[in-house]
């Protein structure tokens, strides 16, 4: 058992090590004991031509640099395979991140979001699922393969996408070309949305909104929120605290959309042979994580982690600790996504997936120019 574990730790170092190296890179090594490195944020805000372009504009801070420098690894470099299985826990890096993220909340807090954020929600689901079915109908796609799209434009992306495969028995081909549409969408967004709502003049709270609800990638919602605002360990990231609070509202709502779909590709179910369908258990991917954040926010809200205004020094490491979860799980999705993958997104899938991603964003962004306040 021993041998074994270390043998699986040794696989998974490698690429966790390089991730972690990317990581300092944009942010840093003071917190590591490395305090000659200040990171390339530090680095490009401290030159005014650089931080007047990179930094006020397009919103260049540790986290897109994380993501960028993950990319140009993958795509230009190039990863060898060794790498790989660490790379691939990048996903655990960010849910553990967004587990530690409830220490920003307090039950009253979730009370005051909570019932905004469902009923937006709730709103932009239904419309993005019943838009993207409709066009997936005219463009004359397949029921499962419309389902796969709508599934990840209207609830949390490429998870949606994985948790709907099973319940309506898309091949394998079709979750490929709707992975990699809403991958391609997705990262247009990321890269998009700081710097329209900089130009906007939106305020962190409303970006939250906008971004919770319009991207349609949750890590992409999270990588945004904290490009637009990424605040500090001493003060807390509204664009961040809002957006989560509303991606999280979306991924709860995962469950019942997958059921929603089961229940209209039933009839073809019914008549089809599924030989060629993706088996999979929902449940082994149901988003259990959110049930930590919700454990965290309840230690905050009953003292558990020391005062919250000021932070105690307790909260004030937690806040710093997701940030570094963060940073290198962020890092470790940019090393995943591959050019010649997302080129894979063409014909079909694109027109309808690109469609109802944007309709669903400008409605998102026009929902929070008439009614979201600046402040919550």
């Amino acid at each position: 058992m021993l041998v074994r574990m270390l043998y699986l730790i040794s696989k998974l170092l490698p690429g966790i090590a390089l991730m972690l190296a990317v990581a300092v890179l944009a942010r840093g090594g003071a917190d590591l004991g490395f305090p000659q490195w200040p990171g390339l944020e530090t680095i490009f805000a401290s030159e005014p031509l650089t931080s007047k372009i990179l930094i006020d504009v397009l919103h260049l801070n540790y986290i897109l640099i994380s993501i960028l420098t993950g990319m140009l690894l993958r795509n230009l470099v190039g990863l060898p395979e060794v790498l790989m299985p660490g790379v691939r826990t990048s996903r655990l890096f960010i849910k553990i991140g967004v587990i530690l993220l409830g220490s920003l909340y307090s039950v009253s807090d979730l009370a005051s979001l909570g019932l905004t954020a469902f009923l937006i929600i709730f709103l932009f689901i239904s419309l993005t699922l019943l838009f993207t079915l409709y066009l997936g109908q005219k463009a004359g796609m397949s029921p499962a393969a419309a389902s796969l799209l709508a599934a990840g434009t209207a609830v949390c992306g490429v998870s949606a996408i994985v948790a709907a495969a099973p319940a309506v028995r898309a091949k394998i081909s079709d979750v490929a070309y709707s992975i990699a549409t809403i991958l391609a969408v997705g990262l247009i967004f990321l890269l998009t949305f700081p710097t329209i709502g900089t130009v906007l003049g939106l305020s962190p709270h409303q970006f939250g909104v906008w971004a919770g609800t319009g991207i349609v990638n949750s890590g992409q919602v999270l990588a945004a929120a904290l490009a637009f605002d990424h605040g500090t360990a001493h003060r807390v990231s509204e664009s961040l605290k809002t957006g989560e609070i509303f991606n999280l509202t979306r991924i709860i709502f995962l469950p019942f959309v997958v059921l929603a779909l089961a229940v209209y590709n039933s009839r073809r179910l019914e008549e089809e042979e599924n030989e060629y369908a993706i088996h999979t258990s929902f449940w082994e991917k149901f988003p259990l994580f959110v049930i930590g954040f919700f454990v965290v926010v309840l230690l905050t809200s009953f003292g558990l982690l020391g005062e919250t205004s000021p932070p105690s020094a307790e909260l004030v490491f937690i806040r710093n600790l997701y940030n570094w979860f963060f940073a290198i799980g962020l890092s470790g999705l940019g090393m995943q996504i591959s050019f010649d993958e997302l080129r894979k997104a063409g014909g079909k899938p694109l027109v309808v997936g690109t469609a109802a991603a944007v309709v669903k964003a400008v409605g998102a962004l026009v929902m929070v120019l008439l009614f979201i306040r600046q402040q919550p």
